[in-house]
């Protein structure tokens, strides 16, 4: 008689310095005092031939099934996209789906517009002066920092709105910014605008409006003026302490949980394959359905594994065996074509 179908979900992992094992809720810890880790980071403490920079310490994790899960050093230079692109790598791919960062209530497409500048002009610092002897196609545009012409970016608001703005506030948002200063200008306000008390009066509600109103133009402007693609730096938009959430497949969507623990100077030690795996989950054993024996296939389109796996054996036996996926080490095993 065939025993009733379970799941073992195995909260081990193993270190990448030492190779030990030890329990998910005690491998943070581990990682940051490991004996081998901490020889490689004095090793690179010591290296005056290569460049620092900042690292930035990630643990990712299934938010469905946190079985899975992954320590990761990531340089803080590198944009979203080479998260995303390590994350398919090992986790998510199959079939080239759209994917998603969510960090606070901004989210970071793989897909956006052509430009986040909206329709206002952005100009270049020193446009307009020539130098002798370079061409324009040489030009070293990192020498540059793109500057958002504020006359043009209040261009599109209307006449009536802007009246919402503080008079110190607009008057400085006129000038032309460094668009990296600007958003940190505009974030810098919107702290300051506070909802208040339940509004009793026609004066109280007219500030409420005027308050909701001049949120909404600094929250709008914000919108136009920030990189929302995945191309932006992580430096830029995290922080240690800073919990995020990524998406891949918008239609069978596996959600991954991610958070910034710590943060260091250090070298990076492959800049082709920059994303560096800490530690990593042991693979879950899941157990075939009809036999209880481990399985190595499950049936394709599930959200959870549990209960759906196979042996190979069984699943020859099954008539869905051609439609059946290896079981892989992946918060999307079963889902979609993922083959790990």
């Amino acid at each position: 008689m065939a025993r009733q179908p379970a799941t073992k979900v195995s909260t081990q992992g193993i270190c990448s310095f030492c190779k030990g094992e030890f329990d998910k809720g005690k491998m943070t810890q581990h990682v940051k005092y490991c004996k081998q880790r901490a020889a490689s980071v004095a090793a690179q403490a010591e290296d005056t031939t290569r460049q620092k920079t900042r690292l930035f310490h990630l643990i990712v994790e299934g938010r469905y099934n946190p079985q899975y899960w992954m320590h990761l050093e990531v340089p803080a230079m590198e944009s979203l996209a080479t998260l995303d692109s390590f994350l398919r790598g090992i986790w998510l791919e199959c079939c080239g789906h759209l994917s998603e960062f969510k960090i606070g209530d901004i989210s970071y497409s793989s897909e956006q517009e052509d430009s986040y500048f909206g329709e206002f002009e952005l100009l270049d610092e020193g446009e307009g002066v020539e130098e002798e002897g370079v061409e324009d196609d040489e030009e070293d545009t990192d020498e540059f920092n793109d500057v958002v012409d504020g006359e043009e970016l209040l261009a599109d608001v209307p006449a009536e709105f802007l009246d919402y703005i503080p008079s110190d506030v607009l008057s400085e948002l006129k000038k032309p910014w460094p668009v990296d200063d600007l958003v940190a200008f505009l974030r810098g306000k919107l702290p300051s605008i506070q909802k208040g008390d339940i509004p009793r009066t026609a004066e109280e509600w007219d500030e409420l409006r005027s308050r909701r109103f001049y949120r909404e133009l600094l929250e709008w402007l914000l919108e136009m003026v920030e990189d929302r693609s995945m191309g932006v730096q992580m430096g830029k938009v995290l922080r240690v302490g800073q919990k995020f959430s990524y998406e891949y497949d918008f239609g069978s969507t596996t959600h991954l949980n991610l958070r910034v623990i710590a943060e260091r100077e250090g070298i990076v030690q492959d800049e082709e394959e920059p994303v560096e795996i800490l530690a990593r989950n042991i693979a879950p054993v899941i157990l075939c359905k009809v036999c209880g024996e481990p399985a190595t296939k499950v049936a394709s389109g599930y959200y959870n594994a549990e209960g759906s796996g196979y042996c190979n054996r069984c699943a020859r036996k099954s008539k869905h065996h051609e439609m059946m996926l290896p079981v892989v080490n992946s918060p999307r095993v079963g889902v979609c074509g993922y083959t790990g």
